[in-house]
């Protein structure tokens, strides 16, 4: 054996253990992705299934409380439930603020300035 031949299986060996490498950092990131995906997917079945009432309702609701112009509806996991956040521009001094609706009754919950 000489030199020249231990060098030679050793570049072969890094490069298999760098190729190997590669391959598994691009499978690790592809199983982490599609295990995202399914979390965020499952997520917003589990709030399909909460809702009992529509975002109009939620919005009507939020506008007998707050009057004003509503810029955004969304849903988000506050003070421990699922609710809907109404944002509100109010008419009386152009402030804006979130309204929670409770999703299963339609309750308003607070108000977050």
């Amino acid at each position: 054996m000489t030199p020249t031949y231990l060098r030679s299986c050793h570049s072969q060996w890094l490069a298999v253990s760098l190729s190997f490498t590669v391959i598994l950092g691009a499978a690790c990131c592809n199983i982490a992705a599609a295990a995202a995906a399914e979390t965020k997917d499952s997520s917003v079945v589990q709030t399909a299934n909460v809702a009992k009432i529509g975002k109009e309702q939620a919005t009507q609701a939020a506008l007998q409380a707050l009057p004003g112009k509503v810029t955004d509806v969304t849903i988000e996991k506050k003070r421990g439930k699922t609710v809907y956040v109404i944002e509100i521009v109010s008419e009386k001094d152009g402030a804006e603020t979130d309204v929670l609706i409770d999703m299963t009754s339609g309750a308003v919950l607070g108000m977050d300035h």
